[in-house]
């Protein structure tokens, strides 16, 4: 069994392990249009949590930046063109460092303001981009953009001095969750606009280990390096879960 180096973060103490083949057997169960959960699903499997004060072990808790990071961190100790392995298409020039917020880490709120109201920007976290991808997957909202867009910014805006959406189970968030995107949905164009370009600076503020991003693919991470000179622009990266399982592994599953 391969070795790889555990993983200290602010909120994230644990050791690793490669997969097991029933646990391939398992992500291969879920659905390819539940990618978050599947994310969840393989975090739990390859991360035994360390026990420490101030450490997260639940990873639908942690923000999809650091399971972005963590994902990808495994990959790049068990590929064989690791560790900086190649990301994108063939010939992009992209590699995982291109993806990698050096000297940073989770900060809880970011504040901002809109209109002379004071907010804050709360990272997206696991629970919630799963919520929001079930919606979309089934259909409550169309698979675009936009819809990411609403639900994130539902999710991670709130008002200074109001309490985030206390999180108690999947049903009740949802219920609440969609309250808030309907208020979005309803905003004159305008004002949708300006409070779009207000949350897109505060999540580049909030960015850490990397810059995740959304978009109709769903939750994705932005390109931190300079392109070279004369090579192409460097694109938004996936990193999916099932990237993390080998080909001989999938292709003995029937995924090829």
């Amino acid at each position: 069994m391969k070795y790889i180096n555990p993983i200290n973060t602010r909120r994230i103490s644990v050791e690793m392990s490669e997969l097991l083949i029933e646990d391939v057997e398992k992500l291969c169960e879920i659905p390819a249009i539940y990618e978050q959960r599947t994310v969840s699903e393989l975090l739990r499997r390859i991360c035994k949590p360390i026990d420490r004060p101030g450490a997260v072990a639940d990873p639908r808790f942690w923000s999809v930046n650091e399971r972005i990071f963590v994902v990808a961190s495994y990959m790049a100790a068990t590929r064989d063109d690791g560790p900086d392995f190649p990301v994108g298409e063939k010939g992009s020039g992209a590699h995982f460092s291109d993806y990698l917020l050096a000297n940073t880490d989770y900060a809880s709120d970011i504040p901002f303001s809109f209109e002379g109201e004071a907010l804050l920007f709360s990272p997206l976290l696991g629970y919630q981009a799963e919520i929001i991808e079930a919606l979309i997957a089934g259909g409550t909202y169309k698979p675009t953009d936009f819809s990411w867009w609403c639900g994130a910014m539902a999710a991670c805006v709130r008002g200074a001095n109001d309490d985030p959406l206390e999180y108690t189970d999947d049903a009740s968030y949802e219920t609440a969750l969609v309250g808030r995107i309907a208020a979005i949905r309803q905003m004159p164009e305008a004002k949708f606009v300006g409070l779009f370009h207000a949350y897109l600076d505060a999540t580049q503020m909030g960015a850490h280990l990397v810059h995740a991003i959304t978009s109709s693919h769903g939750v994705i991470a932005a390109p931190v390096s300079e392109p070279k000179e004369g090579g192409p622009e460097l694109a938004p990266a996936r990193f999916p879960a099932h990237t993390c399982i080998s080909f001989g592994a999938r292709r003995a599953m029937g995924f090829v």
